[in-house]
């Protein structure tokens, strides 16, 4: 009921009569409700999800404190239909419209009544800090996703692919517990390290390549999201080189993340360190990123974060240096701001590891 207070909460200070979201990880976090192809009405007097035949039991089995209203699906805007049925002659009607389609946002619209006025409104921010039953999923699944990666570790050596390594780093995950990947698994070896999104391919890890992986698990919704680059045989001297100022700036990322600040203020900051020591061009992405019931949600630690940092709020910490043709490094941790500071949810540790 509390999450739901949130969005009554929201609905007064916004001045709407009502709102329809359609956002799936919004629903699942204000309800319980875990499935798609809904919509979630709510008012200043009650909550309504409406689904069809495949979601009604399970939406009553899985929510409390929000009505289900199941609609028949007669047409193609047959859910449009029953929402507007239910938002009457209300006035302000508030939706989340980064979730709606040009084509559903109009329909909307044209189903309303003409004294109705659509509100855009942004509910990312009421999934920012997280509640101690969040933290607990969060947990379990960094450390489903650490056991996995340990795994691996075992059995990676010269002659394996990279996909070969990623699928059997998915299966560790999914062994262990995972409902799910995170994300498309990241393996990036030798130059190709140099990509931060580099997708596995049939490159063969090689002696003295970089190896870099960015993996994350699922506990009930909740994602993890840890990156480590490993060296497969012994470092050389550049290897160590860029390996120390990334090792450097993620523990400089950790130790100043502090409520009160801005994430781009943090970014700033670990990004000033980087090109102190000549690499900033080949820093090219933000320093980090919220993480919760998507990979990347609020709030955003970069040039466009804004939001003032608070205890409860989770977010990764990811600095890196890609140097093309050659290769690169990025060290990542997801971390839970404390009153104190941050502390980080994954218990990998993060100093340079020689395959050998």
């Amino acid at each position: 009921m509390e999450r739901l207070g949130k969005l009554f909460k929201f609905l007064r200070g916004h001045e709407l009569d009502c709102i329809l979201v359609k956002d799936v990880p919004t629903i699942r976090y204000l309800t319980g409700f875990t499935g798609d192809s809904s919509l979630l009405y709510a008012d200043d007097r009650v909550a309504i999800l409406l689904t069809d035949g495949r979601y009604t039991e399970q939406a009553r089995s899985q929510m409390k404190y929000c009505r289900v209203l199941e609609y028949k699906p007669a047409s193609s805007h047959a859910i449009w239909d029953a929402a507007v049925e239910l938002i009457g002659a209300k006035a302000r009607v508030g939706f989340d419209a980064d979730a709606y389609s040009y084509t559903e946002g109009s329909l909307l619209g044209e189903l309303l009544p003409e004294s109705a006025r659509l509100v855009p409104v942004d509910l990312r921010p009421l999934r920012m800090v997280k509640d101690e039953r969040e933290l607990k999923s969060l947990w379990q699944a960094f450390k489903i996703a650490d056991a996995a990666f340990e795994h691996l570790l075992k059995e990676l050596h010269s002659g394996m692919s990279e996909k070969e390594a990623a699928a059997r780093l998915e299966y560790y995950m999914r062994s262990l517990g995972s409902e799910g990947v995170s994300f498309d698994t990241i393996v990036a070896s030798g130059y190709r390290s140099a990509l931060p999104h580099g997708a596995p391919t049939d490159k063969t890890l090689e002696v003295g390549d970089f190896v870099t992986f960015d993996y994350g698990a699922i506990c009930d919704g909740y994602h993890s999201d840890t990156t480590r680059t490993v060296v497969l045989g012994m470092a050389n001297s550049w290897h160590r080189e860029i390996y120390t100022i990334v090792e450097e700036a993620h523990y400089r990322g950790i130790k100043n993340a502090k409520p009160g600040m801005t994430g781009k203020e943090l970014d700033g900051l670990i990004r000033d360190y980087i090109t102190s020591r000549g690499y900033g061009k080949y820093f090219n992405h933000g320093l980090g990123h919220g993480v919760g019931l998507e990979i990347h949600e609020l709030p955003n630690i970069n040039s466009r974060g804004d939001v003032i940092l608070e205890p409860g709020m989770v977010f990764s910490i990811e600095p890196g240096i890609y140097i093309p043709g050659k290769g690169g490094v990025r060290i990542e941790d997801t971390v839970v701001l404390t009153a104190d500071g941050a502390r980080s949810l994954t218990g990998l540790k993060d100093s340079l590891l020689e395959i050998v």
